[in-house]
């Protein structure tokens, strides 16, 4: 990744205001969290994501591309539960809240006892029970390596603000990753199947969950699954002030997170046209 190919630096550059919002917050003179988040980050993230969605192009991949898709895909959900507990016991002593909102998501992702099981154990198995494909144990390509490293790096960080920013990120790119995961995965059941939608059963079910406010899975009125991840961790940056959450640190694992994920969608779309 560099200047000339990344995405977040092209949003910087077609978007001046948020590039002087985002260096003031890093140099500690840009302190609004609330202004930060509401103009400048999360419209970032929906900009960056409707380009990596062109990238991805799901109604026209081939078979042996989508494939590739959800293989890669499913593997960073093996590990966020376990990312979420252990960026959770790193932050506790210096923010119970922030350590509590992550467990929550911890519980969610992981399963929490009489609830709904891990999950990535619903994806995996929607995949083999609507499509007959195995992801379970498949070995990662190295951009996908590399990006379950740079989140472990994360999590174990001596900086609490930072994990605070880093993990506002990786929730703020899930609802778009899990609507192009869904295009992908309904572009593969044409292909293979001829089903998609609500005909994957599973699948649908797998989808609802995450992006559907009314869904039995939903613990935030109004809120989807994903929708309550973002704006759970995105409270830690509005009210950066009450929480002594430290902006620029913040803004920093924002950041890193934020182009390592811009990163690997480039390098799996990259590596599509390879297959060709």
């Amino acid at each position: 990744m560099t200047p000339e190919n990344s995405l977040v630096q092209a949003y910087l550059k077609a978007f001046p205001e948020t590039r002087s919002a985002i260096n003031g917050a890093l140099m500690g003179s840009f302190t609004n969290g609330d202004v930060l988040v509401s103009r400048h980050l999360a419209p970032m993230v929906d900009w960056i994501y409707a380009k990596i969605r062109e990238q991805v192009g799901a109604d026209k991949l081939t078979e042996a591309q989508a494939r590739m898709y959800i293989e890669e895909l499913s593997v960073f959900a093996r590990y966020n539960a376990q990312f979420l507990k252990a960026a959770a016991t790193n932050v506790e002593g210096f923010c119970p809240e922030l350590a509590h909102e992550l467990r929550r998501n911890h519980l969610e992702e992981g399963g929490e006892r009489g609830k709904v099981p891990a999950h990535y154990v619903l994806y995996s198995n929607a995949l083999l029970a609507d499509l007959g494909l195995l992801v379970n144990g498949h070995v990662p390509a190295p951009e996908t390596a590399l990006l379950v490293d740079m989140h472990q790096w994360m999590v174990g960080s001596h900086m609490p603000s930072l994990i605070a920013g880093a993990y506002y990120a990786t929730e703020a790119v899930a609802i778009a990753e899990t609507e192009i995961l869904r295009d992908v995965t309904n572009r593969y059941g044409e292909l293979t199947i001829q089903k998609s939608g609500s005909d994957l059963k599973k699948l649908h079910y797998y989808y609802e969950l995450h992006l559907d406010g009314e869904h039995e899975a939903a613990q935030v009125e109004g809120l989807s699954v994903e929708a309550a991840h973002i704006e759970g961790l995105a409270r830690f940056i509005r009210e950066s002030e009450l929480f002594h959450i430290d902006l620029p640190q913040a803004v920093d694992g924002f950041l890193q997170i934020l182009e390592a994920m811009a990163h690997w969608w480039a390098q799996l779309a990259l590596r599509a046209r390879e297959m060709i």
